[in-house]
């Protein structure tokens, strides 16, 4: 990086010798960030967004918990808010968002979510701790 910004100087253009290259096949690297036409796109990303729809679909009336680990406010509209719009709109759906940073619920899930702003190791070393005791005390 600091080789490109270097060889930038005054302007905003770098030599194409210095863009990175997948050592596979040799296209030039870029960010997976939004904006580039390839965020959250390809087989893989088609192949389960199908699998976790069909899902969803086939146990809308059963109890699901929509278990939100870590995610940022960066970019809520891929993670965040179709959670929320599930956890809304299916009868017995509930929410919960681990994150050691932001304690963020919408009220119209206040009944049915909650937050826990701690470190996720911790958060999860206590669940398993509670249902250890739970399996050993009946």
């Amino acid at each position: 990086m600091a080789e490109m910004v270097a060889a930038m100087g005054d302007g905003t253009k770098i030599p194409t010798d210095l863009i990175p290259r997948c050592p596979h096949c040799g296209g030039e690297a870029f960010p997976w960030v939004r904006g580039y036409g390839n965020f959250l796109q390809g087989k893989k990303y088609e192949e389960q967004y199908e699998k976790i729809s069909r899902y969803v679909l086939e146990h809308k009336d059963s109890q699901i918990l929509f278990l939100e680990l870590g995610v940022g406010r960066l970019t809520p509209m891929f993670i965040q808010e179709p959670f929320w719009n599930l956890t809304f709109s299916l009868p017995h759906a509930r929410y919960i968002a681990v994150n050691n940073q932001y304690d963020f619920l919408p009220k119209p899930l206040e009944d049915k979510g909650m937050t826990i702003v701690c470190d996720i190791a911790q958060v999860l070393r206590d669940a398993r701790h509670t249902m250890e005791s739970k399996e050993d005390n009946p």
